[in-house]
């Protein structure tokens, strides 16, 4: 999904401890905050040199922080009764926090506040401070792939040079195929990353598609044609 993400696709996912282990949304929450933070350590030193001029504060990243704070009607569940256990034995458990076009964090967990409140006319509801117990492991968001440079082809454009197609630049970790094209129409069988010209195919322009594709879909962009093809 690319573009502006709905702020509601920002989750916590919790864990039930199974082998393997599954996780599941935790339901109800109508604002959520993830905090990405880091202390600030102080490594300020007066030039040696000349200690009466203006002092440059510098500064170092100290304890890393990660935190998910959510709040909103509570909703019992499966999901909620495994995550009350937590809260009340105070116990450390495996979550993912996902950040819709961004990626996913996951790793131990432990519930630092929770707090029920509710009205005589409303519902009752929670609010909830999810602090990272441990390190997290970050797993980019997979997306469709996207093309910041268009593909090319290197070699002579003559009967028996073989040409040489580069796939470009794309985002998205993609896999290439290849399809090159006489005069833009397809060349049976030319579906490598090289294409050699024959006797059929001189005064004919030659160019490459190429297709990217990852787990997310896949895109295509076609390379720009090469001289009308000499005979050897």
């Amino acid at each position: 999904m690319a573009g502006q993400q709905p702020g509601r696709l920002l989750l916590i996912k919790i864990g039930d401890g199974g082998s393997p282990e599954s996780f599941s949304n935790l339901c109800g929450l109508k604002t959520r905050s993830f905090n990405l933070s880091a202390n600030e350590v102080d490594t300020t030193v007066p030039d040696c040199n000349n200690p009466g001029q203006a002092v440059q504060k510098t500064a170092e990243p100290g304890i890393v922080n990660r935190t998910f704070s959510g709040s909103g009607a509570f909703v019992s569940g499966t999901t909620q009764a495994t995550l009350m256990g937590h809260v009340r034995g105070a116990t450390v458990f495996n979550a993912q926090v996902v950040v819709p076009g961004e990626g996913t964090y996951a790793g131990s967990w432990m519930v630092s506040d929770f707090e029920f409140s509710g009205e005589m006319e409303g519902n009752m509801e929670f609010s909830a401070t999810f602090s990272a117990a441990g390190p997290l492991t970050f797993t980019a968001e997979a997306v469709t792939p996207v093309n910041s440079l268009l593909p090319s082809i290197a070699g002579i454009a003559q009967v028996g040079q073989a040409l040489k197609a580069f796939p470009g630049v794309w985002t998205g970790n993609p896999v290439f195929t290849f399809q090159w094209k006489k005069d833009g129409s397809n060349i049976s069988g030319a579906t490598t990353d090289s294409y050699t010209p024959v006797v059929g195919d001189i005064g004919s322009t030659i160019t490459v598609a190429v297709t990217a594709t990852n787990t997310s879909g896949s895109a295509s962009a076609a390379s720009g044609g090469t001289a009308d093809v000499i005979a050897a």
